[in-house]
């Protein structure tokens, strides 16, 4: 048998090769390596170029040219898009559920509110600007501010609402209870609470909206005496009315006396007022009405709203309070104290109502009067034609010829 011939011995380089591999690389880099002259660019060891395999994949492709035709949408028809069959719901008979009633929780506050006031209206939480409307600020009271409103259903019902910012402290708090609580007794010569509410963080109290008070008369001119009889005389039914329930007002002046459409006055701003039965000691209220006993942080009872009353009587006929150019606090307190009781300085006063202040204003407060037995002085002088009084019609004629 004869042998196969050898076709000799082919030696191929393995494709696992680290010596073949290496080679083609160097190779490749020295191609890529060749600048447009054809040198070779020295390069770092294993530093080599990417070649760019991807072109412009990933660049953001040309908007189309005008020449060239674009696809558009077909117009849309919106008569198509109507139905002409109405929609009806599954089931013919079946009906959409009402919505459960919001319930509202009250705070802890509005409850003690609602406790302490049986017989005013204390809605829920209410928006009062869904209830009121032409809100305007009309003055200021030691709680808050005053406002002007408007109810929005009933038009002719226009009301004055104080608003309070509601502090987390409890004195704070039993303050506005108490202001509260005398508002809603109901008294002839009180401003009367209508409605009391908490809305978020204010106390909201409606109140009736008198005409003026009398510090508006006194920015016109001063207070005839017998209009001035007049008005003491129905101030001192409402003090007579708050020391018999345990009050004492504490901030007695012009700026707190209101007066009606038809002549009525009504003593307002309780945010001072304390209970009689306590040890007050406290030196609150306007400087230039306080009495001695609270300039000097003694113990005081409600005799101390007789001699402001007495300060606000010259504040009527004179147009201003005794030492009204005394600025500095201190230098007033020294004066209060150190000078004889003042009296009227710019009107001509009878001598009864000379007499009248010089009672009301002793420095005394064992022997300074009640509201009680000034009453009973007046009537007395005035049934002797020795005070003149005005009656509410005359008081209201006056009113209308001196504001504007």
């Amino acid at each position: 048998m004869s042998k196969r011939r050898s076709t000799g011995q082919l030696r191929r380089s393995s494709q696992y090769s680290c010596y073949s591999s290496t080679k083609t690389i160097r190779t490749v880099a020295s191609q890529m390596s060749l600048n447009s002259r054809g040198k070779e660019i020295w390069r770092a060891p294993g530093v080599c170029e990417i070649p760019d395999i991807l072109g412009k994949a990933f660049l953001r492709p040309e908007l189309p040219t005008a020449s060239e035709t674009t696809l558009t949408l077909r117009e849309p028809n919106a008569a198509k898009c109507i139905s002409r069959r109405p929609w009806l719901p599954p089931n013919p008979h079946a009906d959409i559920p009402a919505l459960p009633p919001l319930v509202r929780s009250e705070n802890e506050f509005q409850r003690a509110i609602r406790k302490s006031l049986p017989k005013v209206r204390v809605p829920t939480v209410t928006n009062p600007k869904a209830m009121y409307t032409n809100f305007s600020e009309i003055g200021t009271g030691v709680n808050g501010s005053v406002l002007k409103a408007t109810h929005c259903q009933k038009r002719s019902l226009r009301v004055a609402i104080k608003r309070c910012r509601l502090d987390p402290d409890k004195e704070y708090r039993a303050a506005i209870l108490r202001e509260l609580r005398i508002m809603s007794s109901g008294h002839a010569n009180l401003i009367r609470l209508r409605e009391a509410f908490v809305w978020r963080d204010d106390v909201w109290m409606t109140m009736d909206l008198m005409k003026c008070s009398v510090f508006a008369v006194l920015c016109q001119r001063g207070i005839p005496e017998d209009f001035t009889v007049y008005i003491a005389g129905e101030t001192l039914k409402a003090l007579y009315y708050l020391h018999s329930k345990g009050y004492i007002h504490r901030d007695i002046k012009c700026e707190n006396l209101l007066i009606g459409w038809n002549g009525e006055v009504k003593l307002a701003d309780f945010g001072l007022a304390t209970r009689s039965n306590r040890r007050n000691c406290d030196r609150l209220g306007t400087a230039k009405w306080m009495a001695p006993e609270v300039i000097r942080e003694q113990y005081y009872d409600e005799t101390i709203d007789m001699w402001s009353l007495g300060i606000t009587i010259i504040e009527m006929m004179d147009r201003v309070p005794p030492h009204y150019r005394i600025k500095d606090e201190y230098e007033l307190f020294e004066t209060v104290l150190t000078e004889p009781s003042p009296t009227f300085t710019y009107s001509y006063p009878s001598m009864y109502m000379r007499g009248l202040v010089a009672w009301l204003l002793d420095e005394d407060p064992r022997t300074r009067p009640s509201a009680r037995d000034v009453i009973l002085e007046i009537d007395a002088h005035i049934q002797s034609n020795l005070l003149r009084t005005s009656t509410p019609d005359q008081f209201t004629n006056f009113l209308y010829q001196v504001l504007p």
